[in-house]
């Protein structure tokens, strides 16, 4: 059980370890070269020289330390996120993406020209980035706001998840199929499987269906995720996580992820 947690885990890209980054490069290098400057000066000085010269450098550390804190203080309330929608050029898998910078997840990624994989985060139903306009939503990041979660990587798989449903996923499937609503019908996993406690939500009648797992809820999960797959482009693949409260409007979202996406593309 715990290894099969851990592999729907890594999956949905839930790895504890990424965290934004809410520091300020150069903030105590800056503060500290602000407060230092004044001194030589200090000292080679008239008295009445010294009382001014030091006024002034007080008064100028101060507003320094204002204008940094504010800075920083800033940038540590929006956990890593960015307001700037100045577009990025990103490749990947020698495809180019142009990217507004506040849909870039990680600050790590926005500084880049070149990547194995992009994170991007989008909110729903605008698929816009952070803005302080919707700064509440992102900054909470609770499991079930309305929001979408996106990864740009190389394809390496021959279909995407619509197209692994009859090759692949049929095999696993345990029970009857069970009417979700919203044209969608779900199959439960096989306790057997690599996808244990798990369920596929896949529209009923399609030769090439959306499809999406989802974790079941339970008493180690108390919040449903789904994850799902397509293919862009020529060689890339988009992976896209929600909440299972999303899922009645399936059609919306997985046809503005695909357009959201192929309008980035070069």
């Amino acid at each position: 059980m715990d290894a099969t947690v851990a592999s729907t885990t890594h999956h949905l890209g839930r790895r504890h370890e990424k965290r934004f980054d809410r520091l300020l490069p150069g903030y105590h290098e800056q503060l500290r070269t602000e407060a230092e400057a004044p001194q030589d000066e200090i000292l080679s000085a008239s008295f009445t020289g010294l009382l001014a010269k030091l006024a002034l450098a007080m008064a100028l550390i101060a507003a320094a330390a204002w204008g940094l804190s504010e800075f920083y203080g800033s940038i540590v309330a929006r956990g890593g996120h960015v307001t700037d929608t100045t577009l990025r050029q990103i490749s990947i898998a020698n495809e180019t993406l142009s990217v507004p910078a506040n849909m870039i997840r990680f600050r790590s990624q926005r500084g880049s020209s070149r990547l194995d994989r992009l994170d991007l985060y989008a909110h729903w139903p605008d698929m816009t980035g952070y803005s302080d306009a919707n700064a509440a939503v992102f900054d909470t990041m609770e499991p079930g706001a309305p929001l979408l979660f996106l990864s740009i990587e190389r394809r390496d798989m021959a279909t995407d998840m619509s197209g692994r449903v009859a090759t692949i996923y049929e095999k696993f499937f345990s029970g009857p199929p069970v009417e979700a609503g919203n044209g969608l019908v779900r199959r439960a996993f096989s306790s057997q499987s690599a996808y244990y406690m798990e369920d596929l939500y896949y529209e009923a009648d399609s030769p090439y269906p959306f499809a999406t797992r989802c974790i079941r809820e339970n008493d180690r999960i108390a919040e449903s995720i789904c994850i799902r797959d397509i293919h862009v482009g020529r060689n890339l693949m988009v992976g896209y996580r929600f909440h299972a409260s999303l899922l009645p409007y399936w059609r919306e979202f997985d046809d503005a992820v695909r357009a959201t996406i192929k309008g980035f593309v070069q």
